[in-house]
């Protein structure tokens, strides 16, 4: 029986990132389930090389330390069940005080959005890191970035917290008890992951990320260009699946998706 998330639980005033911290504690022979947060991080990353916002106080930064029997191409698969679980947790926030309508949406690999009166704004991002010992998975650290009570962000972020989807009076929110709500939604979805395989996963996520069902005109910003297309869908591994003008099917591990309302296909 694995043993149960949280336990040992590092907490920290402030680190450069809470995914470093946790790496560490991989390395050191910690065991699956230890977790690393922080009120603040002052390098806090997300994909891609970018930094994550991440001031103090207001927010959930955690990293998450995992050691599953996978194949390192089934890893990225762990990004969709996290996905899963911070939706749950922060839709059943939300209803906890009080709202029925739910704006949030996943969206491919790794962000929770929210619609709002200004647009799509981020909640919360997933960045997952694999550590091998030769050709097997030894561990994997799952970072997860949210926002849950802040009221500030950059102009040049389109980013939202829970807190400010309640109301604008909403008191600050518990940014320990969603942690612990988290984990708590995490648990069940990784072990039936782990049970039911990526076929589980992959379709769970698909039914909660309506942006890249099959059928959608998309452009994905990726690290080597634009690829535009229709969506097939996600396959085994988590990759999204993009069929080109010219007929082509791209596999996507990462990037960055936008809508198009009208498709050129059929």
């Amino acid at each position: 029986m694995p043993q149960a998330l949280g336990s040992p639980w590092l907490h920290l005033p402030s680190c450069e990132s809470t995914s470093d911290e946790a790496r560490r504690l991989g390395k050191a022979g910690q065991p699956h389930g230890a977790v690393v947060t922080a009120d603040a991080q002052t390098r806090g990353r997300g994909r891609q090389g970018r930094t994550w916002y991440s001031p103090p106080g207001e927010n959930l930064y955690l990293s998450l330390l995992l050691r599953p029997e996978l194949l390192p191409r089934e890893v990225p698969l762990l990004t969709l069940c996290a996905g899963l679980a911070v939706l749950a947790a922060a839709e059943s926030v939300l209803r906890r005080h009080g709202c029925r309508d739910s704006p949030l949406r996943l969206k491919w690999p790794n962000d929770l959005l929210a619609e709002t009166p200004t647009g799509m704004c981020k909640v919360a991002g997933i960045l997952t890191e694999l550590s091998l010992s030769g050709p097997r998975c030894d561990f994997v650290v799952v970072g997860i970035g949210c926002n849950v009570s802040g009221l500030d962000f950059p102009s040049d972020l389109p980013a939202t917290s829970l807190r400010q989807l309640l109301s604008p009076t909403q008191p600050p929110l518990s940014v320990h008890d969603f942690a612990v709500t988290l984990l708590d939604h995490f648990e069940p979805l990784y072990q039936r992951f782990l049970r039911d395989g990526a076929a589980w996963v992959r379709q769970a996520f698909a039914d909660s990320a309506s942006i890249t069902a099959p059928g959608r005109w998309l452009e994905v910003s990726t690290a080597l260009g634009m690829v535009r297309g229709e969506s097939l869908g996600i396959d085994h591994d988590g990759a999204l699946l993009i069929r080109k003008e010219d007929g082509f099917v791209e596999r996507l591990l990462a990037g960055d998706v936008t809508f198009h309302p009208t498709s050129r296909y059929g």
